[in-house]
C-alpha cells in the first residue's frame, strides 16, 4: 500500500492555495478600481480622430464675386432704341440687325475696331453691341457692328491716340471727336468711325454695307 500523506502537511497545502486565490482576487479588485469609466475611455479622441492643426488652423476660401458694371443711363438696353430712325431697309436685304445667330451659345464676340490698342479698351468698356450682319451666319467680319461704350478721360486718349497713330482722320465734331478711316475690304467698303463725347464711345466698323449719316443718326439720339 501506498504510504499515507502525513496529516500535519495537508493544513499546510490548502493554506498555500488559498493565500494564492486571495492574491489574484486583490489584484483583480485593484485593476478594477485603478481602471478609468468606460464613458471617459470613449470621450477621449484617438490620434487618428484628433484633426490636424493644418485642419483646424486654414481658414475657408472667401470668393468676392467681381462688381456687376453699372450701366450707363444714357444707353438704351435696346439696339433700336439707339436710332432716331429704321435702318432696317437700308441693310435689306442682305444685313439684318442682330441676327438670331450672332447673339447664340458660341456667337463670336463683336467689336466695332479692329485697332490692337483700342480693342483692349472696348472689350473693358462696351455695354451695347449692335450688328446688322448677314441673316443666315457668319464670323462677324462682315456687316456692320456698333459697340456703345462708357470711358472716362484717360481712355478716351488712348482710344484717340491709338486712331491717330494709325492715320485715321480725327477731328472735332457735334461736340466731340470723331474719327474716321476706309479702306478695301473682303465684301466692298470698309472701314471705322469712331465718336467720342462726355465719356461715350460709339465704335462702328463695318465691310460690306455702305450706308451715310449711321453715326450721325446715333449720336442725335443719345445726345438728345
Amino acid at each position: 500500500m501506498p504510504e499515507s500523506v502525513p496529516v500535519l502537511r495537508r493544513p499546510m497545502t490548502w493554506l498555500i492555495v488559498a493565500a494564492a486565490v486571495l492574491v489574484v482576487a486583490v489584484v483583480a479588485v485593484v485593476a478594477i478600481l485603478l481602471a478609468p469609466p468606460a464613458s471617459q475611455q470613449s470621450a477621449e479622441p484617438t490620434a487618428e480622430s484628433r484633426p490636424s492643426p493644418a485642419e483646424q488652423l486654414a481658414p475657408a476660401p472667401v470668393v468676392v464675386p467681381e462688381p456687376e458694371p453699372v450701366r450707363d443711363p444714357r444707353i438704351p438696353a435696346d439696339c433700336t432704341a439707339i436710332y432716331t430712325t429704321d435702318w432696317s431697309g437700308a441693310f435689306a436685304p442682305d444685313y439684318v440687325l442682330n441676327p438670331a445667330w450672332s447673339t447664340a451659345e458660341g456667337a463670336p464676340a463683336l467689336y466695332g475696331t479692329s485697332d490692337a490698342t483700342a480693342l483692349p479698351v472696348l472689350q473693358e468698356t462696351s455695354q451695347l453691341t449692335c450688328g446688322w450682319l448677314p441673316p443666315d451666319g457668319g464670323d462677324g467680319t462682315v456687316g456692320l457692328v456698333t459697340n456703345v461704350a462708357v470711358v472716362d478721360e484717360a481712355q478716351a486718349g488712348v482710344v484717340i491716340g491709338a486712331y491717330q497713330a494709325a492715320g485715321m482722320d480725327c477731328y472735332e465734331e457735334s461736340g466731340g471727336t470723331r474719327c474716321v478711316g476706309e479702306w478695301e475690304g473682303v465684301a466692298g467698303s470698309a472701314g471705322e468711325s469712331h465718336f467720342l463725347r462726355e465719356g461715350l464711345w460709339i465704335a462702328t466698323r463695318w465691310d460690306g454695307p455702305a450706308v451715310s449719316g449711321y453715326t450721325a443718326d446715333i449720336i442725335a439720339q443719345l445726345f438728345a
